[in-house]
């Protein structure tokens, strides 16, 4: 499949966003059952960078409302990587995935998302947290207790990426080749 247009439609991926966004306030998500890095990626691959910033801050307003409010916690320094990992996300949905898309690079970028995240958000919560002691032993055990939430995360990636990119596909072979084929008869 080469370069992704979504014709017209630019509002596409950021209602995408801002559902899942508002998803996240309305719903509770067992395990990580969120695919915001497939989001972010179909944002990457669909939009201009000069974009970016508007989906990432309004992400991180989220965060911050979530965190503070609704699970009643304080900030903290962890929280930064996995604002880092939204703009990761994005570019990596531009750079891997804006000029041509396939299946082995959407699994590639969803699972690159996911793994580098998961080493990332999880290495941020041994250093920032006093749950586990600061030895490799405490950063092995942060990583298994961590992992059911991987395996969800991963598999919420892989489907929700797999989604977009294969709808987006549909819409601009059969739906655009059946309007011209009605256009032209």
């Amino acid at each position: 499949m080469k370069k992704l247009f979504i014709g017209r439609s630019i509002l596409v991926p950021y209602l995408l966003i801002l559902a899942i966004a508002a998803s996240r306030l309305v719903f509770t998500h067992p395990y990580n059952l969120v695919p915001i890095f497939s989001a972010l990626l179909f944002f990457g691959a669909c939009r201009p960078t000069r974009e970016y910033g508007i989906v990432v801050l309004g992400l991180i307003g989220l965060d911050i409302f979530i965190t503070t409010h609704q699970y009643g916690y304080r900030l903290a320094p962890d929280q930064a990587l996995t604002w880092m990992w939204y703009l990761v996300a994005v570019n990596l949905g531009a750079v891997a995935l804006s000029h041509k898309v396939t299946v082995r690079r959407i699994v590639g970028s969803s699972l690159l998302a996911s793994i580098s995240f998961f080493v990332a958000s999880n290495f941020g919560v041994w250093f920032a947290w006093k749950m586990y002691p600061k030895t490799l032993s405490g950063l092995a055990a942060c990583y298994v207790a961590a992992l059911p939430f991987f395996r969800n995360s991963v598999v919420a990636e892989l489907l929700c990426s797999s989604l977009l990119f294969g709808l987006a596909r549909y819409s601009q072979t059969v739906l655009v080749g059946a309007r011209l084929k009605r256009a032209c008869s």
